[in-house]
């Protein structure tokens, strides 16, 4: 979870141009709320009780990218665009409260299946190939050292040794920044250059982070941004799910119940709440690379997660930590980037494999959800021939009163996965087919998310 926890503010910084000391800041956010998250998910009376962990979620990245890049276009820059992301996760954080604590996730299970889910993760990869390599690109050594680093320690050597299995991410970052620190230092790199490690953010801020409520001001709450952030809640909830099954599976105990997928769900919408309350730059939801590493470790004690959830909370409080993390280069995030986007891509693809591939059916619907998913955003963005947006063209056709309307419309347009789902799931509700073409009664995904029998 260091990886995604790290890797989603410090991509988000970036893209707000956000200052050094407000970057540390949002980090040291991002490890407090995800502290106060996990304890809130093992606490029996509140959430799953389940031993896993939570933490940043690239699921919200679609959304949050499409939100930075209306504010732009409106001139707005910084810290302040954190107004609206804020805004954003704790108006659709509700979504997921209610839903989970009213015990509504059935409708979740019964209306979303690896045909429409598949795609819509697929498209959360693919939609951000831009901002990885635009963040490569300015020192692909670097970048290209990252990626090597990742896929040796994660593919290669975590075979024969645990540590690599373990941190193959922590591990590849640091070594790609010590050589970057060690090109800095001899001057082969100089400052201004993408790969320069520039250490004044870590000796001027300071040692203590006092993480308060609201640090950036008041959330702006606007419709379009909020519903559009709706699509990253849904994702995120179907991979809960999935994760709660897991987990149970790897630790050996029964499979959840209603109950404790219901909990689960409403105590990562509160998490949401909270990170929103205190200025995070994402989501929250469950890793499912800790609930790996319960598997290699053969430990599923909940007061182990909670003693590391205590850790990650006091890590909000050292500013430095921060700090050093806003000193990591570009590149090497980028290259980050490039193995963690196309893995999730992967991820989604791998959904497909429970489906019925054959059928004209599934195919229908997951090519359109693809293709739609990438190049309605395209097209509301102005990458055409033609020089046309979208962007805005909607708004302009309804009258003064439903301007509010076409905002909406077009906020989702311009983010992919939402786009994919939509167009998925209406698809996939719409045009008849058995429960085997749409993967219902594949054993992978009754196990992870349909597995009502077990669940009695």
């Amino acid at each position: 979870m260091f990886g995604a926890t790290v890797a989603v503010p410090l991509l988000l910084a970036s893209l707000m141009e956000l200052t050094p000391e407000d970057t540390a800041k949002l980090v040291c956010i991002q490890f407090f709320c995800a502290g106060i998250t996990t304890l809130l998910q093992t606490w029996k009376k509140v959430g799953s009780g389940l031993p896993i962990v939570q933490g940043s979620s690239f699921s919200f990245l679609g959304p949050l990218v499409a939100i930075i890049a209306t504010c732009k276009s409106m001139g707005i820059r910084g810290s302040e665009i954190l107004l609206y992301t804020t805004g954003a996760i704790i108006g659709a954080s509700f979504f997921e409260i209610v839903i989970g604590y009213s015990g509504l996730a059935g409708l979740l299970r019964r209306y979303i299946t690896p045909v429409s889910i598949g795609p819509t993760i697929i498209v959360i990869g693919l939609s951000l190939a831009d901002v990885g390599a635009s963040q490569a690109s300015g020192n692909w050594g670097l970048a290209l050292l990252t990626v090597v680093l990742i896929v040796l320690f994660s593919q290669v050597l975590g075979r024969r040794y645990r540590i690599f299995m373990l941190f193959p991410v922590v591990l590849g970052v640091m070594i790609s920044y010590v050589v970057a620190l060690l090109l800095s230092i001899t001057g082969f790199l100089k400052p201004g250059d993408p790969g320069y490690v520039n250490l004044r953010p870590l000796m001027e801020l300071p040692w203590l982070n006092i993480p308060k409520p609201f640090p950036w001001g008041l959330p702006k709450f606007v419709p379009a941004f909020i519903l559009g952030m709706l699509a990253a809640y849904v994702a995120s909830m179907v991979e809960s799910i999935g994760d709660y099954h897991t987990v149970c599976r790897v630790s050996e105990a029964p499979p959840p119940d209603e109950k404790t997928i219901s909990k689960g769900l409403g105590a990562e919408g509160l998490g949401c709440l909270i990170g929103g309350i205190f200025g995070c730059a994402g989501g929250y939801t469950s890793y499912s690379e800790n609930i790996g590493v319960i598997g290699l470790v053969r430990v599923a004690s909940r007061y182990v997660i909670q003693l590391g959830a205590v850790f990650m909370l006091l890590m909000g409080f050292f500013g430095k930590f921060g700090a050093l993390m806003a000193t990591i280069p570009k590149p090497i995030i980028g290259g980050l980037y490039l193995v963690v986007f196309g893995m999730i891509a992967a991820v989604g693809a791998s959904l497909l494999t429970l489906i019925d591939l054959k059928s004209p059916r599934n195919l229908l619907i997951v090519g359109m959800s693809l293709y739609l998913g990438l190049s309605v955003p395209m097209w509301m963005k102005g990458y055409n021939p033609y020089g046309v947006k979208g962007r805005g063209a909607i708004v302009a056709l309804l009258p003064p009163q439903l301007m509010w309307l076409g905002e909406i419309v077009e906020i989702i347009l311009e983010t992919g996965m939402a786009v994919a789902a939509i167009v998925g799931i209406v698809l996939d509700n719409l045009i008849p087919g058995t429960p085997e073409e749409r993967g219902l009664t594949h054993p992978e995904w009754c196990g992870k998310v349909m597995n009502k029998r077990e669940n009695k």
